[in-house]
C-alpha cells in the first residue's frame, strides 16, 4: 500500500477527505483551531459516519483547565473563553456565509454523534497546530492522512498546502496515538458553546434601532449586549449583574422612570453593571447620558465603556475645558467652558469634583439646566448632608447632593454606585434615596398622602433605632405609600387586584377600605413584608462577596499579607512595620511636612494640594522629587496629570510658593536628590527583588506591582528591568502610556494587548497606576505589591481584587504592603493595625471609602480608629437576605445565546449623536 501525496498546487484537496469519508463508521480527527476547524470538518461528508470525535486547540490556559475540573465557577469561566474565542472572530458577514455549516454543526453536537474536547496548551506552552486524522470503515479498511492542511476554508482556495495519506493500518496506529493522547488531555465542549452555535445559527440583526423597540417602546437588552465586546474578550456578564439590568429595565416598564442605588462589594464589577444599565436604557429615548465619577475614576469608566461595552464616551477635561475622547485627545474646541452642556457624544462623564467645586454660573450651572436621559453618579456616598449636633437643625445638602436633587428631578433614569454606603450612618443612605425620589415617587412615595419614609426619621426602622409601628394603619402607612408593585408580593398582587390599580399608581387604598381578608394576609405577612419590601430595602440593591461565594458562583481566595516574621527579610531593613529610610530621606520629609503645614495656613481650601508633597514622597523618592521641581517651576509638564486629580480643584493662585516655602522646597529637593542618586538601593525596591527571588513570586506566581503614581510606577519599572534584563516588564496605566519593557528597549502597547499577553504567560511582571486598575483581571497572576499605601485604604481592595477574582486558581494570593517609617502612610496603617489587626481582614468590616475629614482625624487623634466602630449599623441584613435569593438566578438571561441583535455599527451610530 503506497502513500498518497496531494499539492493544492497540483488539484483541488476539498475532495480528497470528502471521497474518503463516503460510508466510513468511525472519523477520529486532529483538527487544529476549534473554531474554524468544526466549521470545515462539517462541511466534509459526514452524513454517514456513526461516530465521529474531533479535538482540536482552543487556546486554553492550563490554569483554565484545571480551575474548570475543580469548581462550578472555574466551569463557567472555561466556556466562557471557548464562547468568547469563537465569538472574537465571528462578524454579521462571516455567520451570513456560514449559516448552513453552524446548523449542520449543531446537529451534529446535539444528536451525539461528533463528540469535541478542546485541549490546553501543556506546560511546554504546545499549541495543537497539526492536522491529521484516521477515518475506519466495518470492513476493516483505513485510511490516515496527515499535512499542512488548513482547516479554514479560504485555507483551502487560497493557501498553499500538502497532504500525505496512508492505507497501512500501521500509519493509522501511529495517528491513532497521537489522536488518543491529545484526547486524554482534552475537556469536553461545553454545552455553552453548542448553545452558543445553535443561536449563531439563527442569529440575526435587526434593521435598526426603531425595528428592535417593542410595542412598549422598549429595546430587549439581550439585543443590545450580546455581542458587547466583553463576549469576545475572554469574559461575560455575570448573573447578578445581567440581573441589574433587568431590574432597571422593569423599573423603566412598570413606572417610566429606573431608580436605584447598587451597593456590591468591591470587585464584583458595580461599573459594569451600571454601565450597561446604562447601555440599554439609553436606547429608550433621545436624551443625553451623565456619568459622575470623582476625577481618579473617570478614565476608569471611559475606558470600561469603550473595552467592555464598545461603546464611546466623552471626558470633560477640567484643564482643557474641552470634551476628550479615550486617547485625551480634544473633541471640541479647548477653553471654552459653555461647551460642557454640548457633549459631541450621548454619554458625557463628568468629575464630581466640577459640581463639589464648581459655579452655578458656570460649568456646573449649564449641567444644572439639563435634561438627562440617564444619570449616573459613582461613589454616591459623597453626596450627603451635615446635620447639627442637636439634631434640630435642618440638615444641609452638600453641593454634589444638592446637584443630584436637581438634576434627578428632571431626569428619566437615575442610578447610583456606591460602595457598602449601609456600612455608613445609615441617614446617609436615606439621603441618597430622597434624592431618586425627585420625580419618582414609587422610590420613598408621593407628597401628602402619608409618605412616612420621606421623613428621615423612617431611617430608623432599619437601623433597629425605632420600633416597627404597632398600630395596623400605621403598619399599612408604611406600604401604601408607595404601594409596592404586584410582583413584589402576593399581598401586594392581591391588594392591586382588589382595588383595581394600575402597576404606575404609587399610593394604594387605606387601611380601611381593604377587605378583612386582605387586611389578615397583610398583618400575618407584616414582618417579612416589612424586612425584605419596604422601599428602602426595594431600592438598595447590594450583594456581597460571601453571599456569592456561598452560592458557588465566586471562588473562596484567601489572602496572605507580607511582610510577615517568617519571610527570610532582615530585621534592620524596618523601623517598626514601616522601612528604615536613610537620614537624607528623613530630612527631606521633615521639610516636607513644614512646607505642607505653611501651604495650608496660606491656602486652607487647597486641598489635595496641600499634601501631594507628601502622598509623593510616601510613595517613592522620585516622585517626591519630581514634584518638589514642579512646584520650584523646574518642570514643565503638569504637577498634577488629569488621571491623578482627586475630587478637589487646582488653584489658580497655588503657585509661586512664597520665600519661606520655597526654601523648604529646596530642601526637599537637594536631600531627595541624594537619595535618589545613592548607591543604596531603595528599601521597598529591596524588599521586592527578595520577594520575586528568593521567595520565588516570580517563578511560581507572576506579580503586579501598583502605585497611585505613574511616576513610582515607572520606577519601579526601571528597577525590575535592571534586575531582570531578560524578563519584560509591561507599565499598565491610563490613556496611552502603557508600554512593555525589556532592559533598556521600549515598545508602546496597549491595554488589551498587554492584558492579553499577561493571561498567555508571556508577561509575568507588571507595574500598574490606581488610574487604570479597574477592568484588570488578572487571576494568571498570584502576587500582588502594593508600592505604596494610599491615604483611602479603599483603594488596597480594588487593588486586590485584579487577583482576587473568577478563575483564580490558586485558593490564595499573595499581597505586600510597603511603607516607608515615619510618613503619614505608616501613622494611618499603624493605626489600623493597632486596632483591627491584619487590614485585608479588615475591609470587609470598614466602608470601603475612607473620607479625607476621618484621615486627618487619625493622624490627630488615633482613638477616632477605636471609635469608628460605632458608626456601624445594622442595615445590612435585610438587603443582603432580599438579594440572596437572586444572586444566581439566571432564568431568562442567557442574552448571550439571543438570536436577535443590534448590530454593532447601529449601537455606534447611535452614542455618537451629541447633547
Amino acid at each position: 500500500m503506497s502513500i498518497e501525496r496531494f499539492s493544492s498546487r497540483r488539484e483541488a484537496l476539498g475532495p480528497v477527505l470528502t471521497t474518503r469519508l463516503a460510508g466510513a463508521t468511525r472519523y477520529l480527527r486532529i483538527a487544529g483551531y476549534f473554531r474554524s476547524s468544526l466549521l470545515e470538518v462539517v462541511g466534509e461528508a459526514l452524513e454517514t459516519v456513526g461516530e465521529i470525535r474531533v479535538v482540536c486547540n482552543g487556546d486554553l490556559d492550563p490554569f483554565d483547565v484545571t480551575v474548570a475540573k475543580a469548581a462550578r465557577d472555574g466551569q463557567e469561566a472555561l466556556a466562557r473563553t471557548l464562547v468568547s474565542s469563537w465569538q472574537a472572530t465571528e462578524d454579521g458577514i462571516d455567520l451570513l456565509l456560514a449559516r448552513e455549516r453552524y446548523r449542520r454543526l449543531h446537529d451534529l453536537l446535539a444528536s451525539g454523534r461528533m463528540k469535541v474536547r478542546v485541549v490546553p496548551r501543556d506546560t511546554s506552552n504546545v499549541f495543537v497546530h497539526g492536522k491529521a486524522g484516521v477515518i475506519e470503515h466495518a470492513d476493516g479498511r483505513v485510511y490516515a492522512f496527515v499535512g499542512s492542511v488548513n482547516d479554514s476554508a479560504s485555507g483551502f482556495r487560497h493557501a498553499y498546502e500538502i497532504l500525505w495519506g496512508d492505507e497501512d493500518p500501521d500509519a493509522a496506529e501511529w495517528v491513532r496515538e497521537e489522536f488518543e493522547h491529545f484526547w486524554r488531555q482534552g475537556v469536553d465542549l461545553p454545552d455553552a458553546v453548542v448553545k452558543h452555535v445553535a443561536a449563531m445559527a439563527n442569529r440575526i440583526e435587526y434593521r435598526s434601532i426603531e425595528q428592535a423597540r417593542d410595542a412598549a417602546g422598549e429595546v430587549p437588552a439581550d439585543a443590545v449586549l450580546a455581542e458587547r465586546p466583553i463576549y469576545k474578550g475572554g469574559q461575560i456578564l455575570r448573573p447578578w449583574q445581567k440581573r441589574f439590568v433587568q431590574t432597571c429595565v422593569e423599573d423603566r416598564r412598570l413606572h417610566g422612570k429606573a431608580r436605584y442605588l447598587l451597593a456590591d462589594d468591591v470587585g464584583l464589577g458595580k461599573t459594569l453593571s451600571m454601565a450597561a444599565a446604562a447601555l440599554v436604557l439609553s436606547l429608550l429615548d433621545d436624551k443625553p447620558v451623565l456619568i459622575l465619577a470623582p476625577a481618579t475614576l473617570i478614565w476608569q469608566w471611559q475606558e470600561e465603556l469603550e473595552d467592555k461595552l464598545g461603546v464611546p464616551a466623552a471626558v470633560w477635561s477640567t484643564q482643557k475645558k474641552c470634551w476628550v475622547d479615550g486617547e485625551r485627545r480634544p473633541l471640541t474646541q479647548k477653553g471654552d467652558p459653555t461647551l460642557v452642556a454640548r457633549c459631541p457624544w450621548r454619554i458625557g462623564i463628568v468629575s464630581t469634583g466640577l459640581i463639589v467645586n464648581g459655579d452655578d454660573e458656570a460649568e456646573r450651572g449649564a449641567l444644572a439646566k439639563k435634561s438627562y436621559g440617564v444619570v449616573i453618579l459613582d461613589e454616591a456616598h459623597k453626596a450627603r448632608a451635615s446635620r447639627g449636633q442637636s439634631g434640630r437643625d435642618a440638615a444641609k445638602p452638600n453641593n454634589l447632593l444638592d446637584f443630584l436633587r436637581t438634576v434627578a428631578a428632571n431626569a428619566t433614569n437615575v442610578i447610583l454606585g456606591t460602595a457598602t454606603p449601609i456600612q455608613l450612618a445609615a441617614v446617609e443612605l436615606w439621603d441618597l434615596l430622597t434624592a431618586l425620589n425627585q420625580g419618582a415617587p414609587q422610590v420613598l412615595g408621593r407628597p401628602f398622602d402619608g409618605g412616612d419614609w420621606l421623613r428621615e426619621e423612617s431611617i430608623g426602622f432599619l437601623t433597629g433605632d425605632r420600633p416597627w409601628p404597632m398600630n395596623d394603619t400605621n403598619r399599612w402607612g408604611l406600604f401604601r405609600n408607595p404601594l409596592p408593585p404586584a410582583s413584589e408580593h402576593a399581598v401586594f398582587r392581591d391588594i392591586r387586584s382588589d382595588a383595581g390599580l394600575s402597576t404606575q399608581v404609587v399610593v394604594g387604598p387605606r387601611f380601611d377600605d381593604l377587605s378583612s381578608d386582605l387586611r389578615t394576609d397583610f398583618l400575618n405577612e407584616f414582618r417579612t413584608l416589612a424586612e425584605r419590601h419596604n422601599p428602602i430595602v426595594r431600592r438598595v440593591v447590594r450583594r456581597t462577596r460571601p453571599m456569592l461565594e456561598e452560592r458557588g458562583l465566586l471562588k473562596r481566595i484567601g489572602v496572605v499579607a507580607h511582610p510577615r516574621p517568617d519571610d527570610g527579610l532582615p530585621e534592620w531593613l524596618f523601623s517598626g512595620e514601616g522601612l528604615e529610610m536613610s537620614l537624607a530621606f528623613k530630612a527631606a520629609y521633615e521639610a516636607a511636612e513644614n512646607f505642607s503645614r505653611l501651604y495650608a495656613q496660606r491656602f486652607p481650601g487647597a486641598g489635595f494640594l496641600k499634601t501631594i508633597l507628601l502622598r509623593r514622597i510616601g510613595s517613592s523618592a522620585q516622585a517626591g522629587l519630581d514634584t518638589a521641581r514642579h512646584l520650584l517651576g523646574r518642570l514643565d509638564t503638569p504637577l498634577l496629570p488629569e488621571d491623578e486629580i482627586g475630587d478637589e480643584r487646582v488653584p489658580a493662585d497655588a503657585v509661586p510658593p512664597a520665600p519661606q516655602e520655597i526654601q523648604y522646597l529646596r530642601e526637599v529637593e537637594r536631600n531627595l536628590a541624594a537619595v535618589v542618586a545613592g548607591s543604596d538601593v531603595d528599601p521597598k525596591v529591596q524588599v521586592v527583588l527578595h520577594f520575586l527571588r528568593e521567595r520565588r513570586w516570580l517563578e511560581q506566581n507572576g506579580a503586579i506591582i501598583f502605585s497611585q503614581y505613574r511616576t513610582t510606577a515607572e520606577w519601579v519599572l526601571e528597577a525590575l528591568c535592571a534586575a531582570f534584563p531578560d524578563e519584560p516588564v509591561a507599565l499598565y496605566a491610563g490613556g496611552a502610556a502603557s508600554f512593555v519593557q525589556r532592559a533598556a528597549e521600549r515598545r508602546t502597547a496597549s491595554r488589551e494587548q498587554i492584558k492579553r499577553r499577561i493571561q498567555d504567560g508571556e508577561i509575568r511582571l507588571v507595574c500598574a497606576t490606581d488610574a487604570a486598575c479597574e477592568g484588570l483581571n488578572l487571576q494568571r497572576l498570584g502576587a500582588q505589591v502594593n508600592i505604596d499605601m494610599p491615604w483611602n485604604p479603599s483603594r488596597l481592595e480594588q487593588r486586590k481584587g485584579r487577583v482576587q477574582r473568577i478563575g483564580q486558581i490558586r485558593d490564595n494570593v499573595h499581597v505586600l504592603n510597603l511603607r516607608y517609617a515615619g510618613t503619614v502612610e505608616d501613622q494611618v496603617y499603624a493605626a489600623l493595625s493597632h486596632r483591627f489587626g491584619d487590614i485585608f481582614s479588615v475591609l470587609g468590616q470598614l466602608p470601603d471609602a475612607f473620607e479625607d475629614d476621618w484621615i486627618a482625624a487619625v493622624l490627630q487623634d488615633r482613638t477616632a480608629v477605636q471609635n469608628f466602630s460605632q458608626r456601624v449599623q445594622t442595615a445590612k441584613p435585610p438587603m443582603e437576605l432580599r438579594y440572596l435569593r437572586d444572586v444566581a438566578d439566571d432564568h431568562g438571561l442567557d442574552w448571550e445565546y439571543t438570536e436577535k441583535v443590534l448590530s454593532s455599527r447601529d449601537i455606534d451610530e447611535w452614542m455618537r449623536q451629541g447633547w
